[in-house]
């Protein structure tokens, strides 16, 4: 899970944002509740937001 946030961090840091598309395509098909809260927490520590959209 640490890559993907990593990776989530990475994508969204340039525009502040990731969009549900990015973050769907970098995680596998079952994550675990507490991931999801994990990824949510690292973004928002980041300042990114999880926008619909660009």
């Amino acid at each position: 899970m640490q890559d993907i946030i990593r990776r989530a961090i990475e994508l969204g840091r340039p525009t502040g944002f990731i969009t549900f598309d990015q973050l769907s395509e970098l995680c596998p098909i079952e994550v675990e509740p507490e991931d999801i809260e994990a990824l949510m927490a690292a973004l928002s520590d980041a300042g990114i937001d999880i926008v619909e959209s660009e």
